[in-house]
């Protein structure tokens, strides 16, 4: 066997385990982490986002979400600020692993804060959809979500109840008919069920995974919005 024929058999004998070259996280077949970020900063109308050094996106409406980005797995800052990339919010020495998506939820105004979502990529319930909270309204009271077909009475009983500001809830499961479907949120003060701060009805495909996102916004009424994230692309 020549030299050249030595070198390229101990590559692929190399490559079966960790590449040969390039810049992967050393295991084939094995993606990178993808991130991305949502906007729910009172008061920034564009937002840019990094990932280490990689930026994520640089023109992030507020109530949005980036599309994804590839980063390389392991531990690193996400931060957030204004299209100057000030009034920033950062997660320092996050862990980015490697066939995880994220979420980055940037939030809060008087202090910016990210909450990162570690998505959930596998199949939801058949005739159902999955859902979880993420309370982004920085400052406001608990609150308690119900789930119903559009045209039902309110549940006796909340879907997730008494969820606080800057917390993730664990899924519930709600039944649909038909995919899509359309289903009503309507989110309360934690404990109450007159005016409600959302009140929306939004189309789910069966066995999808959603985050919603509460978040403070001025436009609103109320005051408050939401914004519903699709965790299993």
């Amino acid at each position: 066997m020549n030299k050249i024929s030595q070198v390229m058999v101990g590559c692929a004998a190399a490559l079966a385990l960790f590449g040969c070259g390039g810049k992967g996280n050393g295991i084939i077949n094995v993606p990178n982490p993808r991130v991305r970020v949502a906007n729910v900063m009172p008061g920034i109308a564009t937002a840019k986002a990094k990932v280490g050094d990689d930026t994520i996106s640089s023109s992030i409406a507020f109530g949005a979400v980036s599309d994804y980005t590839v980063t390389g797995n392991g531990n690193k800052d996400l931060s957030v600020g204004d299209s100057t990339f000030s009034n920033l919010a950062t997660l320092p020495n996050q862990l980015f692993e490697t066939q995880r998506r994220y979420t980055g939820i940037a939030y809060g105004s008087s202090t910016r804060a990210i909450i990162l979502l570690d998505e959930d990529k596998s199949a939801g319930p058949s005739n159902a959809v999955a859902f979880q909270i993420v309370h982004a309204a920085q400052g406001a009271s608990n609150v308690d979500v119900y789930l119903s077909a559009p045209g039902d009475p309110l549940p006796a009983s909340p879907s997730f109840a008494n969820v606080a500001a800057g917390s993730i809830s664990d899924f519930s499961e709600f039944g649909i008919s038909g995919s899509p479907a359309n289903v009503r949120i309507r989110v309360f003060a934690a404990g109450t069920t007159v005016n409600p701060i959302v009140d929306t009805n939004l189309a789910f495909e069966e066995k999808s995974r959603h985050a919603i996102v509460i978040y403070s916004d001025s436009g609103q009424t109320s005051g408050f919005n939401v914004l519903t994230l699709k965790e299993n692309v």
